[in-house]
């Protein structure tokens, strides 16, 4: 059983998708599928952390929206401005750009700075690393230790195969990250992904099980066999600290999205029933808040872990 459980949503917008402007477009993404979140969370009692794309909350609307969430106590973190894929790849200058300019919006709608981050689709590299720590995060979420994405990876690039931007994620920094990073929290100064170190930023690695690096997150109840599916979970929720990773997709129903906007073939299971996501997300919350002690957010996990990396430190 775990001690600590938290869902978080990477709040990958349609805007992020490329379907609609960030801008001038009530995007469904905030209200519609938002709704089906938190209806969920109202009814089973717990509050989200949700990784924001800084460039959604140039909309107003918006905006309003997610200082909402944050004053209703869901954690609000960074999920960068631009949502670029190959995030890690990014000189230091432009990826200090992408982490500060989604970290200031965020901090000017709630009131208060983001303490966490997570990378688009996990492209992390030693210069975010650096810049968290510079920036004064807590915790980064941007560590896959699963040789699995390279079939994330694959998967995307082949739904993209018309479209100019498919070869966006390829480029990655992270790769041994992929195969060698501890699937437990660990800290690192910077100078390696995959070395420990007594201090530093904390790394909280995407939930993965212990032998075959199968690696935990809604979207794979969509791609696995139930019962496999099921075994990863029960697995990884024997973690001390275990969270969940939800998207906007998990509750998009066909119906929100308009034909105007094209591509839809980006949002990956767009053509299953909004009926049946709800079901699966709803047993998938079920069993995870059976098997843990409680359900908080990624920030008190972090704060959970500080306070114990700080008492072993001074002999406590």
């Amino acid at each position: 059983m775990s001690d600590k459980s938290c869902f978080t949503i990477h709040f990958d917008s349609l805007a992020s998708s490329g379907l609609t402007s960030s801008r001038n477009f009530p995007d469904p993404s905030f209200f519609n599928i938002a709704d089906r979140f938190f209806e969920l969370s109202t009814r089973y009692g717990f509050k989200y952390t949700i990784s924001i794309i800084g460039r959604d909350l140039e909309n107003s609307e918006t905006a309003r929206r997610v200082k909402a969430w944050s004053d209703a106590g869901h954690e609000i973190a960074n999920h960068s401005y631009n949502h670029r894929e190959n995030l890690g790849c990014l000189d230091y200058n432009e990826l200090e750009m992408e982490v500060m300019k989604s970290h200031e919006i965020i901090a000017k709608v709630c009131g208060k700075e983001p303490k966490g981050f997570v990378a688009p689709a996990w492209a992390t590299s030693l210069n975010l690393l650096n810049i968290l720590l510079k920036n004064g995060y807590s915790y980064d979420t941007s560590v896959f230790p699963s040789y699995f994405i390279w079939v994330l990876l694959a998967k995307v690039y082949w739904s993209r195969k018309t479209h100019a931007e498919k070869t966006a994620l390829l480029p990655r920094l992270d790769w041994t990250a992929n195969l060698f990073a501890s699937r437990k929290p660990y800290f690192s100064n910077g100078k390696s992904l995959i070395k420990k170190s007594p201090d530093g930023l904390l790394i909280i690695p995407l939930p993965a099980t212990p032998i075959l690096r199968i690696p935990c997150w809604h979207t794979m109840s969509f791609l696995l066999p139930e019962s496999l599916f099921n075994s990863v979970l029960n697995s990884c929720l024997t973690h001390k600290y275990f969270y969940y990773v939800l998207h906007p997709a998990d509750l998009l129903d066909k119906d929100d999205i308009s034909i105007k906007h094209g591509h839809t073939e980006y949002i990956y299971r767009s053509e299953i029933t909004i009926t049946e996501k709800t079901q699966k997300l709803d047993a998938s919350i079920k069993k995870i808040i059976d098997h843990s002690s409680s359900i908080s957010t990624l920030a008190q996990i972090a704060e959970d872990i500080l306070s114990e990396n700080r008492n072993e430190k001074n002999g406590k």
